[in-house]
């Protein structure tokens, strides 16, 4: 039998606490509610090739979009390492500090039209960058744009042509837990996730406040508005337009080749490039993200010549799909439904960057705290507490706990305490998948696409987290009982 210090280093690893592909929803190609600018336009005709003729984006014949399953984008050529696979002007891009005229609140008419009203703290407030962007996703809708921008007949007609591609207003609205019931909230049984779309709804109901009043503001004084459009409908319509920008809106950062940053981050809405597909960076081989993005051509305090690059991370095939990673907002799976409204698909058994932590965290309770745990380690907090439970359980005299206690303080995981653990965790995996009560639900709810995309997503996130506990558990109580090593 192998030792069990050199098990448990093999196996697993006590760690410090910590304070600190998949695709977006819907694939349709509605605009949101009365304001369709291409209504009668086939999106399943929509060339990628045009569409990077229209905003600029090279090379312009080697993407397409898949038709089958969920949406996302294909090279028809293979593309080496390192060499580019997409590439977009900024100019061609919502940006965050470019918003509509009408959102400007500029009360003299005789401002500087290059004058942008943005206090530090609405760049960095996610009430803030959000509002702008949406503002600037309203504004097309409106058809109601001011700016002056070279080729802007390609670039309004490209903007069209992306915004008829846009996912279903009602089945993206679904898929994001900031707008989901008591109910379906707590059938995820996933305290971190209640406890962001509590901080979430906070600031969407700021964001939407201020959108609506600028948007009321704007229709009465568009003398062609003949009717008044009612409060509940703006703020609708005020939603959808923030639901596009936090599924779809991207981060970068002003600095230039050699590093130095000159201005803060840039929230931009990218055409074509929103149409990527999320895959894990931190996993090798097949399913892992193939390519990787960034800002370049920037000069300092001048993006005029700045593009938006995508960059092939390792060589990509002939008909391969293109997959980014989307970053720490798309980890761990809670955190990536509130984002971004999809559940990623973790495997479990995947190659891992040993410089990068495991993504694939579950949250697990005990003695009435909580603990994120993976596959592969188990916090050190989660062993004081199960090294506490195990003397109770167990019946453990006090020398044996002595001597569990001192193995525990030099970063060891006793078998003892593994048991207890993997008990916990596979008792928590099961409370998962047990049916959770419909509560009052109306019989025919479940004739709503809407429910049904939520109640959906809100199941996949539990199978998701029992899938990593019942690993988690399965990997502890083969500490408790290791395979005896072969004789040579």
């Amino acid at each position: 039998m192998a030792p069990l210090k050199k098990f448990v280093k093999a196996a697993f690893t006590a760690t410090a606490p910590n304070f600190q592909s998949t695709s977006k929803p819907g694939s349709g190609g509605s605009s949101i509610g009365s304001t369709s600018l291409l209504s009668g336009l086939d999106v399943a005709s929509v060339s990628l090739e045009e569409m990077c003729g229209l905003f600029k984006a090279e090379p312009a014949d080697n993407l397409y979009l898949t038709s089958n399953g969920e949406r996302g984008v294909c090279v028809y050529k293979p593309v080496k390492k390192g060499d580019v696979v997409l590439s977009i002007p900024i100019s061609s891009c919502f940006r965050d500090d470019e918003p509509p005229r009408w959102y400007e609140h500029l009360e003299n008419d005789e401002a500087n039209e290059d004058e942008h009203d943005i206090t530090d703290y609405e760049r960095y407030s996610p009430s803030g960058w959000a509002s702008r962007l949406a503002a600037s996703v309203l504004d097309l809708q409106l058809n109601n744009s001011e700016g002056e921008v070279q080729n802007e007949n390609d670039l309004k007609k490209g903007r069209e042509m992306w915004q008829s591609m846009l996912p279903d207003e009602d089945i993206l609205r679904a898929s994001l837990p900031v707008h989901w019931g008591e109910e379906i909230v707590g059938s995820t049984k996933c305290t971190a996730l209640e406890l962001a779309i509590d901080s979430a709804y906070f600031a969407r109901a700021t964001a939407v406040f201020t959108l609506t009043d600028e948007l009321k503001q704007v229709l009465e004084d568009n003398k062609n508005e003949k009717e008044e459009i009612a409060t509940a409908d703006l703020e609708r319509k005020c939603h959808d337009a923030l639901d596009i920008v936090q599924t779809r809106a991207c981060r970068v950062e002003r600095a230039t080749e050699d590093g130095a940053q000159w201005g803060p981050p840039l929230r931009i809405l990218a055409p074509i490039f929103d149409f990527i597909n999320h895959a894990s960076s931190r996993i090798t081989g097949q399913g892992s993200a193939n390519a990787e993005f960034g800002v370049e051509n920037e000069q300092m305090c001048d993006m005029h010549e700045a593009k938006l690059v995508v960059r092939a991370l390792r060589d990509i095939d002939e008909g391969e799909e293109v997959l980014i990673d989307y970053g720490d907002s798309a980890r761990p799976a809670w955190r990536c439904l509130t984002s971004y409204g999809f559940v990623p698909d973790y495997d479990l058994n995947a190659d891992t960057n040993d410089e990068e932590p495991i993504e694939s965290v579950a949250e697990l309770w005990m003695n009435g705290l909580r603990f994120d745990v993976d596959p592969n380690s188990v916090p050190y907090d989660l062993v004081e507490v199960a090294a506490a439970q195990t003397m109770l359980d167990y019946s453990v005299d006090e020398d044996e706990f002595a001597k569990e206690e001192e193995e525990i303080e030099n970063g060891m995981l006793t078998p003892l305490v593994a048991r207890t653990i993997a008990d916990r965790a596979t008792e928590a995996a099961v409370n998962l998948v047990i049916e959770t009560e419909e509560g009052d639900s109306e019989e025919d709810v479940w004739d709503k696409a809407e429910f049904v995309q939520a109640a959906s997503l809100a199941n996949r996130l539990r199978w998701s987290q029992h899938e990593v506990l019942m690993k988690f558990a399965k990997n502890l109580r083969e500490l408790c009982n290791p395979e005896p090593e072969e004789e040579d």
